[in-house]
């Protein structure tokens, strides 16, 4: 009931676009964890789906590139507005395209509409919200997209069964009325000076603000950060895209119908809602490190859970009941990593980045997500094709534990760069 007060003073913008996610989580929630399986059934081999799905993020380079740019030039919503119509145009593609070619251009497509949404998206928060309410500002909005996650595939389940094509259009027609409420909603957050700037020079603005390429170099901090990242990027990317496939390679003595992703993506769902705002909350009131190394601790574990257990459940012969029981218990200590990771590590970025360069940080941070998209899938292609999905996900566990470590490690540094900044600034 306290978290739920002390986010009664966030902005509008936040809260409408919490109601956005709440609404997009259904769609895409109904969508993606079928996703991998359904390119299965249309290409040749598990590496091809790999393929696809790894174009996602190389495309999201560019994307990336311009999108915390122009975010911080053009300002947030036009950004925002343009990337989801894009990405629901993208979404009706995939009903009338039926070849690996297409699947891949699309992938592509839809990889760059969505990092070109997620650097200006992140920025307005930052904009519009103190800093020490970060937290839990991010944390409301995964609390919105996971209202939606909580029902979305069991929904999914459901209506795949009658028409994939209903899913794509649901999901397109949520992108579009999302784009709406922005346009008519959401008051732009660019803050004034920048703006005023950019109205009267944008050429100018455009040569002075650095790329997200060149902030990573000069930015040693966000370097590491965005390497260490990349780990923690590929986990969440398998996790949620091939892991059904690694389900369905170990549990051969199921049927079809009973694989547990769906289950396990509805249970992240409802954790989330139930439990994003206190864990937000507690997260706010202690160092970014040791929420991260905690974090990272129990996202892993859970990665080396869901790696062996289908084996070991093949060898007996598990009833479906009992590896599903035991499988959101590994799900549930996997969702508490995912809280504790997801709204620190925006905090963090937004606290380092300049105010005027806050969309450009958003983006160079961003490229964690796109490196580790698009390994993630190649490799784990490669190696369930050979079915070796408890090996993929023991090298992600043991990632996200060591990720944890360097996390402490950029933590003290980061607090020491700060203090020396307000003792300068004390000085002058």
């Amino acid at each position: 009931m306290r978290s739920f007060q002390q986010l009664k003073g966030l902005d509008r913008n936040v809260w409408i676009r919490f109601a956005g996610e709440a609404m997009n989580g259904v769609a895409f929630m109904m969508l993606m964890p079928f996703l991998a399986l359904y390119l299965k059934d249309k290409v040749d081999s598990m590496w091809l789906v790999g393929v696809i799905m790894s174009v996602a993020p190389i495309a999201s380079v560019f994307g990336t590139m311009l999108g915390g740019r122009m975010a911080d030039v053009y300002g947030r919503k036009p950004i925002m507005i343009g990337s989801m119509l894009g990405n629901g145009l993208i979404m009706i593609g995939f009903i009338f395209f039926d070849s690996f070619l297409a699947f891949v251009l699309l992938s592509a497509f839809m990889g760059f509409f969505n990092s070109l949404f997620h650097p200006a998206a992140s920025a307005m928060v930052a904009d519009v919200t103190e800093p020490d309410k970060r937290t839990e500002a991010f944390g409301l909005l995964r609390l919105g997209h996971n209202i939606g996650a909580a029902t979305g595939p069991l929904i999914g389940a459901s209506i795949i069964v009658i028409s994939k094509s209903i899913i794509f259009m649901i999901t397109a027609s949520s992108v579009i009325i999302y784009a709406l409420i922005v346009a008519f909603f959401i008051r732009e957050s660019l803050p004034i000076k920048e703006r005023k700037d950019s109205v009267l020079d944008k050429d100018e603005e455009k040569e002075n603000l650095p790329s997200p390429f060149k902030v990573l170099v000069q930015d040693k901090l966000l370097l590491i950060f965005v390497l260490t990242g990349i780990i923690i990027s590929m986990s969440f990317s398998q996790t949620e895209g091939m892991l059904p496939l690694h389900f369905d390679n170990e549990l051969k003595h199921l049927s079809p119908s009973q694989n547990p992703f769906p289950y396990l993506m509805a249970f992240n769902g409802i954790l989330v809602v139930l439990f994003q705002l206190p864990i937000s909350s507690f997260a706010s009131r202690k160092k970014i490190g040791f929420i991260m190394v905690l974090g990272t601790l129990l996202f892993g574990l859970g990665q080396l859970a869901v790696g062996w257990l289908p084996y070991y459940f093949y060898e007996d012969r598990t009833d479906f009941t009992i590896i599903l029981m035991v499988l959101l218990i590994v799900y549930g200590i996997y969702t508490v990593g995912e809280m504790l990771i997801t709204p620190v590590q925006m905090t963090f970025i937004s606290n380092l980045a300049p105010e005027h360069l806050r969309g450009t940080y958003m983006g160079a941070a961003g490229l964690q997500w796109i490196l580790g998209g698009a390994i993630g899938p190649l490799i784990s292609g490669f190696l369930l094709d050979r079915s070796l999905g408890n090996v993929l996900f023991s090298m992600l566990g043991v990632g996200c534990i060591a990720a944890g470590i360097i996390y402490v490690w950029i933590d003290k540094l980061s607090s020491k760069t700060m203090t020396i900044k307000r003792e300068k600034a004390l000085q002058q």
